[in-house]
């Protein structure tokens, strides 16, 4: 329970509700302007409750999931970013059991992958848990919620964020509920090849994907219909590129509520009232595995060409 507070901290409360992106009206995507790659998408893909083919239809929501999908189980995180150390085969081993953790997360033309999801208060993680779903989920504020729960309309899995217990900063702890109380909820999902988001509610949700994101150019969730966020194609070919010296691709999603991310004043992260990373397992196991085992291990032309079906396929 929020503590009273004086008549000064209510008109220090209101000022800084003023600033919050909590818009009970009309909504608006003033100042957002998707990058052109993205808005081709949004003309091309129909995406969430209108499967398209091929789509996800029966989300995997049972103990064990992992095993009975058929996914690979989550290495631990590589403690460097370099390959990885006493490692007792050569460099075409390397590739050739690179290429099956590939093949592990493919069902035919179908990319199979789960979540996990963590949640910051200013920085501070307070919870965190995995979704055992292909079909992705959706994020609530539910308190009362104990289990995992299906929305069985979208095959959503639904995740609550936690209440603000524990904050010392009585503005801080006000704010934050204030954006729980008018969350609504924000969809992120799979669909086909396409990782997705909508938001549903009265507060504005930006995405970027690193929590270090110094652009200054907030990405704003669409509100009308669901948007594409990250093609699994556009993933393969940042893991090629690494292949050939560049950086490792993206492997996570980060999302703010009620606050412009990334920050037009490049603020950092940790001031956000709500952050919200959404991680696709298998994505981030391939890029791990990749940067494990290091770029130049990783050059063969089996995993080439596997690769490239990949980018055709999806």
């Amino acid at each position: 329970m929020i503590a009273a507070e004086s008549p000064g901290s209510q008109d220090i409360l209101q000022e800084c509700l003023r600033g919050l992106n909590i818009s009970p009206g009309a909504e608006g995507t003033t100042g957002f302007q998707p990058p052109t790659e993205q808005q081709q998408l949004q003309n091309q893909l129909v995406i969430g409750a209108h499967p398209l083919p091929g789509q996800q239809q029966d989300p995997v929501m049972f103990e064990g999931a992992a095993r009975e999908t058929g996914l690979p189980e989550q290495p631990a995180r590589p403690a460097g970013g370099g390959a990885a150390e006493g490692v007792g085969y050569g460099d075409g081993q390397q590739a050739a059991q690179f290429l099956e953790t590939v093949n592990q997360t493919r069902d035919g033309d179908h990319f199979k992958t789960h979540f996990r999801v963590a949640v910051f208060y200013r920085g501070v993680k307070v919870s965190e848990q995995e979704v055992p779903n292909e079909a992705g989920l959706r994020l609530v504020y539910r308190p009362d919620l104990n289990d995992a729960a299906l929305d069985h309309e979208t095959g959503l899995c639904i995740v609550s964020l936690p209440r603000p217990v524990g904050i010392l900063d009585q503005i801080q702890a006000s704010l934050t509920q204030r954006i729980l109380d008018s969350l609504g909820s924000l969809d992120v999902g799979m669909s086909q090849h396409v990782i997705y988001g909508q938001r549903r509610g009265d507060v504005k949700a930006y995405w970027s994907f690193s929590k270090f994101d110094s652009s200054r150019q907030p990405r704003e969730i669409s509100k009308l219909n669901p948007e594409p966020l990250y093609q699994v194609k556009d993933f393969i070919r940042g893991l090629m590129d690494f292949f050939d010296g560049k950086e490792s691709p993206a492997s996570s999603m980060f999302f703010c509520l009620g606050e412009k991310w990334p920050d037009p004043e490049n603020k950092p992260w940790e001031k956000k009232l709500i952050m919200v990373e959404v991680v696709p397992t298998s994505m981030e196991l391939l890029k791990n595995a990749a940067v494990e085992c290091g770029a130049s291990s990783l050059r063969s032309v089996e995993l080439q060409m596997s690769l490239e079906e990949m980018m055709d396929l999806y």
